[in-house]
């Protein structure tokens, strides 16, 4: 890829001629993704002003390139509020020099503790200050970084016994969640200096991996992904130069996009741009709108409920945001991103489509910034991110290429320039239909998912299996129907044969204690849109819920006629009492 291709990349503002936006440079990313990453790293020291140290010759400094290359910029590095602080001391902002500061006390006490080179490091916090300097020192001293929000105890002990970290950074009062990790000599890490000063920051060799993420969009989520260093540092690069056009001293804030999926992808992304990440909880930008216009920012992602929530509170002037852009993924409502715009007045705002997993190393999918006013037709419409190689296959899962004009979108992996095929890789689940030119149709996914993300039904059904009114339980998909390509997860529960009277008595209860158990247990994200709870027996298959039957029963309303009826209540009195709930068919 020559100059014009890069300058073209890295426009703020894509210049349109006759024929709409020339995107010739983005297809030739595409079949030579080695010439684009090469060319636009060439360009780092003039868009970024400071030159990096990563390189593929020498290796990957992530912590010098996102902090310490940084340090007397004078610029900021984090801006974070705390809804649980006094209302005139809830934002917090820390300067690159003070992130570097911290950074560099927590890396005397952590190196003295045994962490370095190839040391699994698991950051067990809620995502906000601590957590980024328990990520970013990870990185400094070489270790193999990986993140988990603090959920519940059974959510965490399948992912940390997956994982097998060697050391775990969290809080005191998170130790009676994470069960037998607690009890590792070498699993809890805290501030106090047990070594000298840790001079530089560690730099990854090529093929070293840097992190190990869970991705909410991969099957079994439980499971994490190795993300190379070299990975990283160019995803990062791609991202924040490219998807979402940062410069040293913007701003960046996501409310509400799912942790797991997007960081540190969005984080790294700002940071090695010198710019700013601004995090707010989206519930407290739902409760206060006016949040998101506290500072200019360069880019903002929107989800539909904070869009909601904007325009429930639309007075005032126009917000200071430069780009805004979404998750094609999450259920899309023409009408409410059409009114949006309007009462915000962002017709002329440049937005986009973005389609981000940080196991990836950052964007899967993107579309071209254009003003609001023409994105409303195109709301569906991406591509492949820039220098990511990718091909379209057919629906047998044998990695054979589609034929038809739809199918399965599939990252492709060593591929270096248009001569090399490459090998499909992960992830593969959403469906791409073919347009004329670069963009294509985004079709949903190819299983029923939330917003992209993997409902974790065994996860589930698990927690369930000890529970003391349950004779059988299954989960099933419904389709809502209608524009937004959506699904709703209802949880079916069999309470055996009990008289009618008892049953209702009881339903709301264990509705309630169902819901406390999984949000208790796993994580509101586990937690099920409907709980229908029915007073038979599940039909058993050698000796398991036959989740098809229970999926037909539902879906065709058989099981709510079945329970009308006084001689199927009583059949299933009959049932219980002779041969108990394992036997029922």
């Amino acid at each position: 890829m020559d100059q014009q291709d890069i300058s073209a990349a890295l426009a703020l503002e894509a210049p349109t001629g006759r024929r709409g936006l020339d995107l010739r440079w983005l297809s030739r990313s595409h079949v030579a993704p080695h010439e684009f990453f090469t060319g636009l790293y060439r360009v780092l020291d003039l868009v970024a002003k400071l030159g990096p140290k990563s390189s593929p010759e020498r290796g990957f400094d992530l912590y010098h390139d996102m902090v310490a290359r940084h340090v007397g910029a004078g610029r900021v590095a984090l801006r974070l509020h705390d809804p649980r602080a006094p209302a005139e001391s809830r934002w917090a902002t820390l300067s690159f020099d003070e992130l570097h500061a911290r950074c560099s006390v927590r890396a005397a006490s952590w190196a003295g503790q045994g962490v370095g080179p190839g040391s699994t490091l698991c950051v067990v916090l809620p995502f906000g200050l601590e957590c980024v300097v328990g990520l970013l020192t990870g990185l400094r001293l070489g270790a193999c970084i990986s993140l988990l929000e603090p959920e519940g105890p059974d959510y965490l002990a399948l992912r940390l016994a997956t994982l097998a970290p060697q050391f775990i950074a969290s809080e005191p009062h998170y130790r009676h969640r994470l069960g037998d990790f607690d009890l590792l000599p070498s699993a809890w890490l805290d501030d106090v200096p047990t070594a000298p000063s840790v001079a530089g920051s560690h730099c990854y060799l090529p093929g070293e991996p840097c992190a190990l993420l869970f991705s909410p969009l991969r099957q079994p989520p439980h499971v994490p992904v190795p993300v190379l260093a070299e990975l990283g540092f160019f995803g990062a690069l791609r991202d924040g130069a490219v998807a979402l056009a940062l410069r040293p001293g913007d701003a960046l804030a996501a409310p509400g996009f799912a942790t797991l999926q997007h960081q540190p992808a969005l984080l790294f992304a700002a940071l090695v741009m010198g710019a700013s990440f601004v995090h707010v909880a989206a519930e407290s930008v739902i409760r206060d709108p006016s949040l998101l216009r506290s500072s200019p920012l360069r880019s903002l992602g929107l989800t539909a409920a904070v869009g909601e929530a904007l325009v429930a509170s639309s007075a005032g002037s126009r917000p200071a945001w430069d780009h805004v852009f979404k998750n094609p993924e999450e259920p899309t409502d023409w009408e409410a991103w059409r009114e949006l715009i309007e009462a915000l007045e962002l017709g002329d705002t440049p937005m986009s489509n973005l389609l981000i997993e940080a196991a990836s190393g950052g964007c899967l999918l993107s579309s071209p910034r254009r003003p609001a006013k023409h994105q409303l037709a195109r709301l569906m419409e991406v591509t492949s991110a820039a220098g990511r190689a990718w091909t379209l296959l057919d629906f047998t899962g044998s990695d054979q290429l589609a034929v038809a004009d739809v199918g399965v979108f599939a990252p492709l992996e060593g591929v270096r320039d248009p001569a090399d095929k490459g090998t499909p890789t992960e992830p593969r689940y959403f469906v791409l239909g073919r347009r004329r030119g670069v963009e294509h149709l985004y079709g949903g996914t190819i299983e029923p998912r939330r917003a992209g993300r993997v409902y974790p039904t065994r996860e589930v059904l698990d927690t369930l299996a000890d529970c003391p009114f349950l004779h059988g339980a299954s989960i099933v998909a419904v389709s809502t129907g209608g524009p937004t390509l959506e699904h709703r997860f209802v949880l079916l529960g069999f309470t055996g044969a009990e008289p009618r009277e008892r049953f209702l008595a009881s339903l709301h209860r264990r509705v309630d204690e169902l819901l406390r158990v999984l949000a208790t247990r796993l994580s509101g994200d586990h937690l099920p849109d409907r709980v229908e709870l029915f007073p038979c027996y599940a039909r058993m298959a050698k000796g398991q819920v036959d989740h098809r039957w229970c999926r037909e029963q539902y879906l065709g309303g058989v099981l709510a006629r079945k329970l009308r009826s006084p001689v199927f209540e009583r059949l299933t009195a009959l049932r219980g009492a002779l041969a108990g709930p394992e036997e029922v068919s």
